[in-house]
C-alpha cells in the first residue's frame, strides 16, 4: 500500500488522526475511524481497513504490524 497523500483539507485532518501515536487512550477507535474514512475515498486498501478494525480496541497495537502479519486477502 502506497503512502497516504492528503489532497483536501480534510485528508489532512483525517491523516493525523490515523497516525495518532500508539497508547494514547482511545488512539485506535479514532485510527479505525479515520482508516475508514480514507477506504471509502478508495485511498486505503481493505487489508489495511481490516488491520485497523482489528486494533480499535487495542490503543497500544500497531495496525501496521499487524497487516504485516497477515496473510494478504486474495480473491478469485
Amino acid at each position: 500500500m502506497q503512502p497516504i497523500k492528503p489532497r483536501t483539507t480534510e485528508d489532512e485532518r483525517q491523516l493525523a488522526l490515523l497516525t495518532l501515536p500508539l497508547g494514547q487512550p482511545g488512539s485506535g477507535m479514532i485510527r479505525y475511524g479515520a482508516a475508514m474514512y480514507f477506504y471509502r475515498r478508495g485511498m486505503l486498501d481493505a487489508d489495511m481497513l481490516e488491520a485497523h478494525r482489528i486494533c480499535c480496541n487495542l490503543d497500544f497495537e500497531d495496525p501496521q504490524a499487524v497487516a504485516r502479519s497477515r496473510p494478504a486477502n486474495k480473491t478469485g
